[in-house]
């Protein structure tokens, strides 16, 4: 791993790149994450003895996982969102409402973050996705993502597509910063995005910005498989989408005024 002049103390950057390598692997020895990563087998030993006696590595049989502290801390950041206090519960019965795999997401360091998913529930006869849904993707890549970029200040979206890039996730990606700023622009007349496969082959989705006047709080969105998602899209879903998105935002609105 090269040193990164952007990053002031590398010693950090190693040790969350490890963390980051474990959480892919569920659980690696130190042997299996330096030939990964590139380091010598001394460094990465040192960092994982520090961190599994900080209590975010567990050390089992030569191998080491994830420590339920990361679980406190996840939980403790996502419970600390005004979006998810307010949000949760309506993300929950659109999905109860629809039959959709829905989610609440927020965007942090110019990426879509879902910090709430429901079950996603398919029509009978459908199969399931085959993939896991990302919990974390570049914001161009997904309707919560778009629905949140279009609604940020101007010179915001053009620091954050400098920063990540337009790359693609799959052949359906926007990859053309011309074709994304047209697309953000139809997005915020329609007020809704829409992900035709463009994060995950055959997965569709809809989603709506949860944004007051000076804050983009988050993003609400339902997502499915197959033609009955493509009829949900025709059949309403976008506004369901929308009213949920509504919803949230004028709890946050009428709470900040108490």
């Amino acid at each position: 791993m090269d040193e990164d002049p952007s990053v002031s103390i590398n010693a950090i950057k190693r040790s969350y790149t490890i963390v980051d390598e474990i959480c892919d692997r569920d659980r690696a020895g130190a042997t299996e994450l330096a030939d990964a990563l590139g380091l010598p087998k001394s460094t990465v030993h040192n960092h994982l003895r520090t961190l599994a006696t900080l209590g975010y590595l567990v050390e089992e049989d030569g191998t080491y996982r994830l420590g339920a502290r990361y679980l406190h801390l996840g939980q403790k950041s996502r419970n600390s969102r005004t979006v998810f206090q307010h949000g949760r519960g309506a993300v929950e019965a659109l999905a109860a409402q629809s039959g959709r795999y829905c989610q609440l997401a927020v965007e942090e360091n110019g990426e879509t973050v879902v910090i709430q998913s429901t079950q996603w529930v398919p029509d009978e006869g459908a199969r399931p996705a085959q993939q896991t849904y990302p919990m974390r993707a570049h914001l161009h890549t997904n309707a919560p993502g778009k629905a949140l970029l279009a609604h940020l200040p101007s010179e915001r979206i053009t620091a954050v597509i400098d920063r990540t890039g337009l790359d693609s996730r799959t052949e359906l990606t926007v990859t053309d910063e011309d074709d994304l700023r047209s697309e953000l622009e139809t997005i915020r007349e329609q007020g809704y995005a829409v992900d035709q496969g463009e994060l995950v082959s055959g997965m569709l989705g809809v989603a709506a910005p949860i944004a007051t006047e000076r804050t983009v709080h988050g993003a609400v969105a339902a997502y499915g498989a197959g033609h009955e998602m493509r009829e949900a899209l025709d059949e309403g879903l976008p506004d369901l989408v929308k009213e949920t998105a509504d919803d949230i935002r004028a709890d946050i609105v009428f709470d900040s005024l108490e």
